[in-house]
């Protein structure tokens, strides 16, 4: 059981929270269907989300034999085959896709992602930039899945704060695998260096506190009070990142962090209560 929890990724689910945003900032969260049907779409994230860490694994195989902390996945280190991988990659397919066939829009929001994912495994992951500038994507789309439900149109501003949000914690990433490992255990890593990443973090840094304060003064003043929040979070993830000891796993870093959960906690009471 446990080799199948580390094969699904469970515990990066976290990334798909994102999806609740737009149901938080449309105020639409005392509306029972909008909340049923914005879980739906999470879970089938999360479903698909596990297909596509299960195909990388798959492709992967080598170059995770070569890491020293992918070498303990469960297809790397040979406690599942790639037969059963395949049968579990299929199956997860076959119930996401299924599902949300029976609504359209659910289902090419879904193709999407999953064929971004797929091309990103195969080619992109492989190209300077465009590597962090796929992954940061995801989360765009992400947030538009959650819209979906509730018929709304994503802002271009909360776009654009999430993108360059997830830009700067990919780019926090590449960093720490370089200082860590090098670019062995990922040919790509041969075109960034410390400094240019930095580069990176920062403008992205900057952009995503400014960005989100536009679009809090814009379109939804009332939480104000959330940006010097939010700008502490992120220049303290920052400071954290410099340590020794911070690993390249953003997700990792915020769930081992009790501070980020005290954090999220405050700014989601703010943004219920500012209402």
């Amino acid at each position: 059981m446990k080799n199948i929890y580390q094969l699904l990724r469970i515990n990066h689910y976290i990334k798909n929270f994102i999806i609740f945003a737009p149901i938080l900032f449309t105020e639409r969260y005392n509306n029972i269907d909008d909340i049923i049907n914005v879980i739906l779409i999470f879970i089938l994230f999360c479903l698909l989300a596990s297909a596509v860490y299960v195909f990388n694994d798959i492709l992967d195989l080598k170059l995770d034999k070569l890491h020293p902390r992918k070498i303990q996945k469960p297809i790397a280190n040979s406690k599942l085959s790639v037969a059963n991988a395949y049968f579990i990659l299929t199956i997860l397919i076959f119930i996401s896709l299924g599902i949300s066939y029976l609504n359209p829009n659910f289902y090419l929001i879904l193709v999407l992602y999953f064929l971004i994912n797929i091309l990103y495994t195969i080619f992109f992951k492989k190209i300077y930039l465009l590597d962090i500038f796929v992954l940061s994507s995801n989360y765009v789309i992400r947030v538009f899945a959650g819209c979906i439900p509730l018929s709304v149109d994503l802002s271009y501003w909360m776009a654009i704060t999430v993108f360059f949000g997830a830009l700067c914690l990919s780019a926090i990433k590449r960093k720490q695998e370089l200082l860590k490992y090098g670019f062995k255990i990922r040919p790509v890593l041969k075109e960034y260096s410390i400094e240019n990443l930095k580069n990176i973090i920062l403008i992205c840094q900057i952009l995503t506190i400014v960005f989100y304060s536009l679009y809090i003064i814009f379109l939804n003043e009332k939480y104000f009070l959330t940006i010097p929040i939010v700008t502490y979070a992120i220049f303290r993830y920052l400071k954290r990142s410099e340590e020794k000891n911070f690993s390249e796993s953003p997700v990792e870093e915020i769930i081992k962090d009790k501070q980020n959960f005290l954090l999220i906690f405050i700014w989601l009471l703010m943004i219920i209560l500012l209402n």
